[in-house]
């Protein structure tokens, strides 16, 4: 099975494209390592290493960025942070309990849960989220897509580092082209999330069908 490149690298890609592609798309700097850390600590959470690599490259996109993700928004911490309180406080207050998300072989069943980290937004309450609670622990940092108002949990990739490094394939192959004025011609980049989501694993032997 072919190696994906590090994220560090797929990072590097997507800036370098949208300096000369998409201007609009902008990024902010590194995040202060003290603020990565205080997060955990104050969430319980255990960030998975691609995560942290990221931030150490970028605090994701500028509130004004055209979002370099198909119009979806690379995140900075902060925002991952007031999104997953919200979310999380919303469940513990039982506002999601009267909904039913899809059965997944892959997903823990709930609406929202504590363990999914998101690192996406399309602004409008719609998130890729890496899973660290998966039901195969082998799936840690699994990329899954958290919708707001419909039950489907689409598994996306094995893993940040896989996602990233299939988009900057595509971006590199031409597959995507960006209008000022419309945005990428793909909005959820399909291609590299939803419909080649076994392309995107990463794991042998536990290709999605």
């Amino acid at each position: 099975m072919k190696e994906t490149q590090p994220i560090q690298q797929s990072l590097v890609k997507f800036q370098s494209w949208a300096s000369q592609f998409a201007p609009v798309v902008t990024f902010r700097p590194p995040v202060n390592p003290a603020a990565v850390d205080n997060f955990c600590e104050k969430s319980g959470l255990t960030l998975p290493e691609d995560l942290r690599q990221y931030l150490q490259i970028t605090d994701g996109e500028t509130p004004s960025s055209a979002g370099m993700i198909g119009n979806w928004r690379l995140m900075p911490l902060a925002e991952i942070q007031a999104a997953w309180g919200l979310l999380d406080k919303l469940t513990e207050k039982g506002a999601f309990s009267d909904r039913i998300p899809e059965n997944s072989p892959y997903i823990h069943q709930a609406w929202w849960h504590p363990k999914w980290i998101p690192v996406v937004t399309n602004d409008t309450g719609d998130y890729f989220c890496l899973d660290t609670a998966p039901t195969d622990p082998n799936r840690y940092g699994q990329v899954i897509l958290y919708l707001q108002n419909q039950p489907q949990r689409p598994l996306i990739a094995g893993s940040l580092r896989a996602w990233f490094d299939r988009i900057a394939q595509d971006l590199a192959a031409g597959l995507y082209t960006f209008d000022p004025y419309e945005g990428f011609n793909n909005e959820g980049f399909m291609r590299s999330a939803l419909e080649g989501k076994h392309l995107l694993d990463g794991l042998e032997g536990k290709l999605i069908t």
